[in-house]
């Protein structure tokens, strides 16, 4: 101990940083000295983490007394995050707060007490902040000046804005120059109903970006306009069109699309994955939209590796050819879900060259072995199959792997089977 106290504050301020601040408030009953230095660590995580007898009323006063006895201390980064209700006037206090220290990293993840937090028009001009995270709950009205020239990253979660004036989206992104990775969750009509409401995404250096947008009934235009884009991840219900899609840069998708008939057209969106290098369909409906839309996918010249979720329940496998003819240089194949199956479904053709076949979920029925059997027919190429199978006993184990170890292949395919327990 004598030696830690030889150290200057300044050392121990920096070693105290990576603790939670929960965790490096105790350290304030080790002498006088020690009292309040937890406060004065440049990276503050308040969390009330699994306190579950405590009261909401004694996390407010543990971050007012963090806030007030740093004083006019420089916060560098700030995470707030509580489990129990919070009324609004605390949590924008807070933000109002660390803005006048200089943040440059704010998360906040609070349950708001009644009426949503305000978030202040300050955070919209805010010169310092890098990293800005808040979920759900939050308001605000952007500013005209508004402008945000260090923010790199942006994560919004159920956010409403009360501009009527001009389309917030693409206000906000032209204000955020260096903009990097984007993530806005919940329902997608976050902004009142006018004819400035509009849903173009336009960036030249947005890398990244993830897109929920949860209970939609509307149909506005979606369009990418992001040259730079290396990663998206988007669920949505199809819109009328997509306008403008310039994803040339793309490497990875992980798309969960619902189409409605007679409304939804994603021709464009589908003819500009052309560059695409891993792609997720994360639900059968999205297989479905590329059946329906098949005749505008373009030759997939860069894939190498495509994952198709199954439904629980059935899966259509006339889906699951189309993909295959228009990627001709497919490596790794990813069936996540039940390998179930009907015979009338296997009268298709596989051809294409992968070479890694990767199942999650094997049950061993006699469908699904009977549409094993097909894919090692069909797929050529194979040099590794890997199987994740369900069994409840070391019976169903030995049988599952006898029976796949028996289906004829090619003698350059391996089988490797990892077993995990069924569940009902």
């Amino acid at each position: 101990m004598d030696r830690i106290n030889g150290l200057s504050d300044e050392i121990i301020c920096h070693i105290l940083s990576f603790l939670a601040t929960k965790e490096s408030a105790l350290t304030s009953l080790l002498s006088k000295r020690w009292r309040n230095l937890f406060t004065f660590t440049p990276n503050l995580h308040l969390d009330d983490g699994d306190d579950e007898l405590g009261c909401a009323q004694s996390f407010i006063d543990f971050v007012d007394r963090v806030l007030a006895v740093s004083g006019n201390f420089p916060i560098r980064k700030i995470s707030i995050k509580c489990r129990k209700s919070i009324g609004s006037g605390h949590v924008t206090r807070w933000m109002n707060e660390v803005l006048k220290r200089g943040v440059t990293h704010l998360v906040i993840d609070v349950i708001a007490h009644e009426e949503a937090f305000l978030v202040p028009l300050e955070m919209f001009t805010c010169d310092t902040i890098v990293e800005l995270k808040l979920a759900r709950g939050f308001e605000a009205m952007i500013p005209d000046d508004v402008s945000l020239p260090s923010l790199k990253t942006l994560f919004f979660h159920s956010f409403h804005f009360y501009n009527t004036r001009y389309c917030v989206l693409g206000k906000l992104l032209s204000a955020c120059p260096v903009l990097e990775e984007l993530t806005i969750c919940g329902v997608m009509t976050w902004q009142s109903y006018t004819s400035h409401y509009c849903r173009t995404l336009s960036s030249t250096t947005l890398k990244k970006l993830t897109m929920k947008c949860i209970g939609q009934d509307h149909f506005w235009d979606m369009a990418f306009d992001t040259p730079s884009l290396v990663y998206l991840e988007y669920t949505d219900l199809v819109p009328r069109e997509y306008p403008v899609v310039n994803l040339e840069s793309l490497v990875e998708a992980k798309l969960d699309l619902s189409l409605y008939t007679g409304i939804s057209n994603p021709t464009n969106l589908i003819k500009g994955l052309r560059n695409v290098q891993v792609l997720e369909l994360s639900s059968d409906r999205t297989s479905k939209m590329f059946y329906e839309f098949r005749e505008v996918i373009p030759v997939l010249s860069k894939l190498f590796h495509l994952s198709i979720t199954t439904d629980l329940g059935h899966y259509y496998w006339k889906y699951f050819p189309i993909l295959l003819e228009k990627s001709p240089s497919l490596h790794t194949l990813v069936i996540k879900g039940p390998l179930h199956a009907v015979k009338c479904e296997r009268q298709y053709g596989l051809s294409c060259p992968v070479k890694v076949l990767k199942i999650t979920k094997y049950g061993g029925k006699i469908e699904e072995l009977k549409q094993m059997k097909h894919f090692l027919e069909k797929l050529s190429c194979l040099e590794l199959v890997k199987v994740r199978a369900c069994a409840i006993n070391d019976m169903e184990k030995f049988q599952i792997t006898k029976d796949l170890q028996m289906v004829f292949r090619s003698s350059k395919c391996n089988i490797q089977i990892k077993f995990c327990e069924k569940t009902k």
